[in-house]
């Protein structure tokens, strides 16, 4: 069972993974994710042949240690230039080529312990890889925030899922390959784990094929849209704004002819409105806005919009005019884009679901 299921596994993803390439206008995510279901198959075929040929188990333990910079190579091809990131990926090769060196000088004696030990090794490559892949997603994330109003068009959390998945399974796989050296457990349970990656590939391979492009037109690169290092912390951030931002007075006048823009001329209706829109509107930089945002308001851009557009649907729900209206009609007409970013904002930040708080 556990060859049976493997074998569909390695067809499905060389079957994903020609269909990815062989897309019209590929994308730099379409090319890693490609390249990532095809190495997918072959380290699947590789397990499956270890079975009957040993020699072949070592060469299947060194490829483990690649999926999670295949994961990372891929999450930055959703948020930047990729190709960038290759160069990292020498860090992953060069110990792979390192713990295979390893293995193979001291595999006479030590068979089980090194097939172990290279396990753990392949095991810990990829936790780093995949480190970095969430690091990677959060920083994005916080620019997303800091520059638009609505973001979940262009959110990726099924990379950060897929990435937690990616941990079960090579959590997984350690633990059964340490039952089965020590334990002598049963190979004919592995057909659990085999379905599992099957699942796994499923997923990868459809999101592959649907999520091809995450970005609008409006939405450059992450690494294009910045200018420089960007404060990470509380500390660097008021550093930053003694050197290069308003000063305090300014700052609170920039303050109050934001909130009267925001009061009197409610642009946040808009459901494409950026930090760059509203600077425009308002004669100033970015920057100064962002800057007013975080010290006076103590909000970034896309917290301090829905906020507003929170406001105005709690104002609404309450006016007889709208009394015929869906509860969704008005969340779009105030500026969400989406019924599910509705719902969630609005739980956060009044405590109640839609429906609760117009019936009460």
């Amino acid at each position: 069972m556990f060859q049976i299921i493997s074998l569909i596994a390695a067809f499905q993803a060389l079957f994903f993974g020609v269909l990815v390439i062989t897309k019209k206008n590929k994308s730099m995510f379409d090319k890693c994710i490609s390249a990532w279901l095809l190495f997918l198959t072959t380290h699947i075929l590789c397990i499956l042949i270890s079975q009957n040929e040993p020699y072949l188990n070592y060469p299947a333990c060194i490829l483990s240690g690649l999926h999670g910079f295949f994961l990372y190579l891929c999450t930055s091809a959703l948020v930047r230039n990729a190709q960038k990131d290759i160069k990292k990926g020498s860090i992953a090769i060069a110990g792979c080529i390192l713990i295979a060196l390893t293995g193979f000088i001291l595999n006479n004696s030590f068979s089980i312990f090194i097939t172990i030990g290279t396990r753990i090794l392949a095991f810990l490559c990829n936790i780093l890889f995949i480190i970095l892949a969430v690091r990677l997603f959060h920083k994005y994330k916080k620019f997303l925030q800091t520059n638009f109003s609505n973001i979940d068009i262009l959110s990726f959390n099924w990379m950060r899922l897929l990435a937690f998945g990616l941990i079960i399974l090579l959590s997984g796989a350690l633990i059964l390959v340490i039952l089965y050296e020590f334990f002598s457990f049963p190979i004919s349970l592995f057909s659990v784990y085999a379905v599992i990656v099957l699942l796994f590939v499923n997923i990868l391979g459809f999101r592959g094929i649907k999520y091809s492009r995450i970005f609008n037109q409006t939405v450059p690169p992450y690494n294009q849209t910045q200018t420089g290092k960007q404060p990470t912390t509380d500390k660097e951030q008021a550093s930053s704004y003694a050197n290069y931002g308003l000063k305090q007075d300014d700052a609170i006048s920039l303050s109050m002819k934001l909130k009267n823009y925001m009061e009197n001329e409610k642009p946040y209706t808009n459901m494409d409105l950026t930090l760059k829109d509203l600077a425009f509107a308002l004669d100033t930089y970015p920057h100064y806005i962002t800057q007013v945002l975080n010290t006076v308001f103590n909000q970034n851009f896309y917290d301090f919009i829905n906020t507003y557009r929170v406001e105005e649907v709690q104002k609404r729900l309450h006016e007889p005019q709208f009394k015929n209206f869906t509860i969704l009609a008005i969340a779009y007409d105030c500026g969400f884009n989406s019924k599910s970013s509705f719902n969630r904002i609005f739980k956060q930040k009044t405590g109640l679901t839609p429906s609760e708080y117009r019936n009460r």
